[in-house]
């Protein structure tokens, strides 16, 4: 029996995959854990602990990244991976334009000092699309301070400074890449650019859908997921 995995990405917790452990819980193992710290080795750690072979990995966003990171330096490859909402540079450079301005992160990063609420419900928001309002009091409620500010804050770091793209010719596998192709957060453009550089990745495009698409648009995502576990 396959093992599913799913993980987070910045400011949720392993309960944002509510809509996919209903899914799946009663047909596969289904693990979507918390990521205590936002650091590669706490995530190799984990996944020494599973039959590799057999699981196929989600990681959305933040997980995803170090996802990434920690698959490039493994030679085995997982039975499916699915990267959701990732980018490899998260912050725009000088050669890579299509990223968070770095001044938005940095103020995030300052802000969650007297204000950690206030920038998990802001990013919770951006998170949607302009058609998706309908799910914000639920998205909302995903983004809470569970976790230290510290550990908040060095996530965000990770997304500030961390470039993924010496990376991308290694990942084992062939990824299915899933974008929402009006996601505010982590544009199109950014998931186009795994795929051309990603051997053997499938790019899979949501319309209408932002950085939640398992969220808000749970049907056509699980049915992107079915194919993958078959």
């Amino acid at each position: 029996m396959k093992t599913l995995v799913l993980f987070h990405g910045w400011g949720a917790a392993g309960s944002i995959w509510q809509r996919q452990v209903a899914a799946w819980g009663g047909q596969l193992k289904v693990l979507a854990p918390t990521i205590l710290r936002w650091e590669p080795g706490w995530l190799s750690s984990y996944l020494q602990g599973l039959p590799l072979k057999e699981c196929v990995l989600l990681g959305w966003s933040l997980g995803g990244m170090l996802l990434l990171e920690v698959l490039a330096g493994l030679k085995a490859a997982p039975a499916g991976l699915v990267l959701v909402g990732v980018a490899a540079v998260f912050s725009q450079r000088s050669d890579y334009p299509w990223g968070q301005q770095a001044k938005v992160v940095r103020g995030m990063r300052r802000a969650l000092k007297d204000d950690p609420q206030g920038v998990l419900t802001r990013f919770a928001d951006r998170c949607l699309a302009p058609g998706e309002k309908a799910f914000r009091a639920e998205a909302r409620g995903y983004f809470q301070p569970g976790t230290s500010v510290e550990n908040l804050a060095s996530g965000l770091d990770y997304l500030l400074h961390q470039d993924l793209r010496p990376h991308l010719r290694g990942i084992p596998g062939r990824p299915v890449i899933v974008q929402g192709d009006q996601d505010a957060v982590v544009s199109w453009p950014q998931a186009r650019f795994l795929h051309e550089r990603i051997p053997g990745s499938r790019l899979c495009l949501l319309p209408g859908a932002g950085h939640l698409p398992f969220l808000t648009q749970a049907a056509a995502f699980n049915e992107i997921l079915e194919d993958i576990l078959k």
